[in-house]
């Protein structure tokens, strides 16, 4: 049996492996290392700020401890003005609520894109962080969720992937059959 660091390096390089899947024009990441045990997460995705005014672009800083996966990851907003959300304290912070060591890093990011558009199913009124914002959601149940775009599935191939394709010299140049190669 590995040792707890074994553990933990062995989940680092599964999650930067899953989180690549999900890189794209929604979410875009930058790690400390490889594997990461701090990433920078841009979302891509409409959120309010107030209870008037949305952003499109939000950045994330998710800090993975000494003891992950066994311990939940820290997440604040990073170097912006945090959302105006029930489970976001004032000062950036992210309360994430209960943490399923087996979930990978990804499909977590997954999770928090889902949070930043006020996936109502993801709103959970035993774990307010902000009181004034969480009453502001429930008097506007219309309001939400406030962006419905279709978010990566971790694991899939990421959209933005090259196809090599082989194509063969035309006839009239002869040669012995080999092909240039094309990226389309």
């Amino acid at each position: 049996m590995g040792t707890p660091d074994d553990v933990r390096i062995a989940r680092l390089s599964a999650d930067y492996e899953e989180m690549k899947t999900i890189r794209g024009p929604l979410i875009h990441w930058q790690g400390n290392e490889i594997p990461p045990s701090e990433y920078i997460v841009t979302l891509r995705v409409r959120s309010y700020i107030s209870p008037t005014t949305t952003r499109d672009e939000h950045r994330l800083r998710v800090i993975l401890s000494p003891h992950h996966p066994f311990e939940k990851p820290t997440v604040m907003m990073y170097e912006m003005t945090p959302i105006f959300h029930p489970h976001v304290w004032p000062d950036g912070k992210v309360c994430i609520g209960n943490w399923d060591f087996r979930e990978g890093l990804a499909s977590f990011v997954i999770k928090l894109a889902r949070i930043f558009q006020f996936d109502p199913q993801l709103v959970d009124p035993y774990s307010i962080a902000n009181y004034k914002a969480a009453d502001w959601f429930y008097a506007n149940p219309t309001l939400f969720p406030c962006d419905q775009t279709n978010l990566p599935v971790p694991g899939e191939q990421p959209s933005h992937t090259f196809v090599i394709k082989q194509v063969k010299p035309p006839p009239n140049q002869g040669g012995s059959g080999g092909g240039r190669f094309r990226i389309r």
